[in-house]
């Protein structure tokens, strides 16, 4: 272990839980904190934590010993698995309801197709009672024009009705069909998150066992250090909750412009910032968005989900990072808030609004720009 001495470790205490306690400024905070309300009903301005920790932290955890940076590493670790924890703790709940309402519409399905079937299975003893006939003869043996015109009605709706009654077996069994594929996937992606949730746990009791061994070789400076850590981790979890917008809330719009394209628009929350300079990382991703079932739930960052907001979940970006979402000639800025998804193939799940915003309703390949806004 490297020699510090203890008035160096004291300093790197206060030093990194000053610095720390940066996370609790606004993200979006301008030269002006006038809330740029378009009506008096409109809601305070809202204000998300910063994203992660400066660089100053990071120096400043060089200078920790050896266990101490590594206990700081861990704990940033844990609190990773935590909010991983959450956001999976959600959406196991949320695919439990709807395993449940689906539930009910196959047996609502199965039952339609039980009685398209039981009608069907009566036409046929009908006809067969019925016996054979040749529709020409009957026709050809009408004595009179009114007559013949009464049977071609008659033989008009019985084949109608025939018609018909394939026509309702064969969509109940097409709709029996797609509500029992739906539930099947329900219940294969419940599975798949609760083996991500195990993998999580056991994970997490590792890197806490981990921890706890090496807290007992810490001086009390350097477990102050850690003290205050998890204080402002969870004083930035209630400043995200308190950050959240009421659901059913008109949140007003506006546009936005990041330095690489000038000339474009990008649609914004009239809470965020109107000017953005990107960090020069750019890459494709694969995005899906949710909405309906979490709207009015928490959100692995503590804010409470709003469908209606500028938001998405990332698996990995930390919590209040900026993106500049283009697709097509639409385009969109949002923030991380929460962690997801969890589907194989997919990199980003945002909100319902900014998926309205980018022009789709199921997947689509989107252009990300991270960006900060300019202070």
């Amino acid at each position: 272990m490297r020699p510090v001495r203890t008035s160096r470790r004291a300093y790197c205490a206060a030093a990194l839980a000053a610095i720390i306690a940066l996370a609790g400024l606004p993200a979006f905070a301008t030269e002006s904190t006038t809330t740029p309300s378009p009506d008096a009903t409109s809601p305070a301005r809202v204000d998300p934590p910063l994203a992660g920790l400066s660089n100053e932290v990071a120096a400043i955890r060089d200078e920790l010993d050896e266990a101490a940076a590594r206990a700081v590493d861990l704990e940033a670790q844990i609190e990773d698995l935590d909010a991983d924890a959450r956001a999976l703790e959600e959406r196991v709940a949320i695919t439990h309801e709807r395993i449940v309402a689906q539930r009910i519409l196959v047996s609502e399905s199965e039952e339609r197709l039980a009685l398209a079937e039981e009608r069907f299975h009566d036409r046929l003893v009908e006809t067969y009672k019925r016996g054979t006939f040749n529709p020409l003869s009957i026709l050809l043996s009408s004595d009179t024009l009114t007559d013949l015109i009464s049977r071609v009605d008659v033989l008009t709706r019985i084949a109608e009705g025939d018609s018909q009654v394939v026509a309702d077996l064969n969509i109940a069994t097409a709709d029996a069909r797609y509500q029992q594929t739906q539930l099947e996937d329900l219940l294969a992606q419940d599975r798949l998150l609760k083996q991500q949730q195990d993998e999580r746990r056991d994970r997490l009791a590792s890197l806490l066992a981990e921890q706890n061994a090496l807290v007992e070789r810490l001086t009390e400076e350097e477990r102050s250090v850690l003290a205050q850590i998890r204080t402002l981790t969870a004083q930035a979890r209630r400043q995200w909750q308190g950050a959240s917008i009421p659901v059913g809330t008109d949140i007003p719009r506006a546009y936005a412009t990041v330095d690489t394209q000038p000339d474009a628009r990008y649609l914004i929350s009239a809470y965020m910032p109107r000017e953005y300079r990107s960090t020069g990382e750019r890459y494709s991703a694969v995005c899906s968005w949710y909405g309906p079932g979490f709207n009015g739930r928490n959100t692995a960052s503590g804010q409470v989900f709003n469908q209606d907001d500028l938001t998405c979940a990332s698996r990995t970006l930390p919590f209040g990072t900026v993106l500049a979402l283009t697709r097509g000639d639409r385009r969109v800025i949002v923030y991380v808030n929460d962690r997801g998804p969890y589907v194989a193939g997919r990199d980003l799940d945002l909100s319902k609004a900014a998926a309205a915003a980018l022009g789709f309703s199921g997947v689509a390949t989107v252009q990300v720009e991270v960006v900060t806004a300019v202070r």
